[in-house]
């Protein structure tokens, strides 16, 4: 007989903190589930540290290194349950995470994506606070936030801000919507971010008031290594999912309407935040990715030329000694144009 709830943890190079993560999911208190743990490829002992964990729920599986997304793709492949959750393997669920995220997917099938609010830990445990959705503790300033989407109650909205869902690990969803939307795309930094608005464009969110798991921020985690190659990634994002959400209606909030338009640009036009960048985020609108997968897919190719000059022009940008310079009005020109 099928579990009920297939869990996956991506694991790579975690061997202090895997351990901790395992036995967060099958001390679940809805116990009909299983757990199915992708080593992509670590070079620790991580391996042979979950292999000698016991437990009839629990599968582990051994591939080359080829990064979070595809060890998830894997998981998720090989996964028997109704209901999928991802666990990233330094991070733990609260006891009741399962319990109480599963209802609202069963009793509302329009939901895509059910998360929680979440604790921040360090690599010791500590807590460094609680993560209530965009209400707090934001990756990055926005220069007028109370005139931006983070000062509204509409879920889509706010995630064109920012992935505040935070993580992989915060992610619950349907073995339908995850058929309807995909498997994870070769993102290194934000797939999670970018899985989130493809459900965020088809169905609804839920956002559960309770910090049901831990997030664990330490020295390596990935969002750490490389900027300039995030920040490509965040315009990336942007520029594919933009024009998709922007010419729909939102779904989980009723204070915009064709009445009140200009308000929902003002407030995305406070909204936006690309490290300095933006002359790179409209360039990337301007190749309209969001109508051409096909080239989307192409700029994340490490060796495709495009993409090797963006990072170039991205390094200039961000560099210290690089001259600032004010690119919004590039980018009102064409919020201006997708708006007409």
């Amino acid at each position: 007989m099928a579990p009920k709830v297939s869990v996956i943890i991506p694991l790579y190079n975690h061997a202090a903190y895997v351990p901790r993560a395992v036995e967060s999911v099958l001390t679940q208190t809805l116990a009909d589930l299983e757990l199915i743990v992708v080593n992509d490829g670590s070079t620790d002992n991580s391996l042979e540290v979950v292999r000698a964990i016991r437990d009839p729920r629990l599968r582990v599986l051994d591939q080359k290194n080829q990064g979070a997304h595809a060890a998830i793709n894997r998981g998720l492949s090989e996964a028997k349950g109704d209901f999928l959750a991802i666990l990233n393997s330094d991070d733990v669920f609260h006891p009741a995470r399962l319990a109480k995220l599963i209802p609202p997917l069963e009793a509302n099938p329009d939901i895509g994506l059910a998360a929680s609010y979440l604790e921040v830990i360090d690599q010791h445990g500590k807590s460094l606070g609680l993560k209530e959705g965009y209400r707090n503790m934001s990756p990055w300033p926005l220069e007028y936030p109370a005139q931006s989407f983070r000062a509204g109650s509409d879920l889509r909205l706010a995630l064109l801000t920012e992935n505040y869902l935070s993580t992989t690990s915060n992610y619950v969803f349907t073995r339908g919507w995850f058929a309807r939307v995909g498997a994870f795309r070769g993102l290194r930094f934000v797939h999670d971010w970018d899985f989130a608005l493809r459900v965020a464009a088809q169905a609804h969110l839920h956002l559960h008031p309770e910090p049901l798991m831990q997030y664990r921020v330490h020295p390596t985690n990935t969002i750490r290594q490389n900027q300039v190659a995030m920040i490509f990634e965040i315009c990336w994002i942007l520029a594919v999912h933009l024009p998709p959400h922007l010419t729909r209606p939102p779904k989980d909030d009723t204070s915009y309407d064709e009445t009140s338009n200009p308000a929902l640009w003002g407030h995305l036009y406070h909204s936006l935040y690309t490290f300095g960048c933006d002359r790179i985020l409209t360039l990337l609108l301007l190749q309209r990715l969001s109508e051409n997968p096909t080239l989307a897919e192409a700029l994340l190719e490490s060796d495709n030329p495009h993409r090797l000059q963006y990072l170039e022009w991205i390094a200039t940008l961000t560099s210290e000694s690089a001259p600032r310079t004010e690119d919004q009005p590039s980018l009102r020109r064409w919020l201006r144009k997708l708006k007409r």
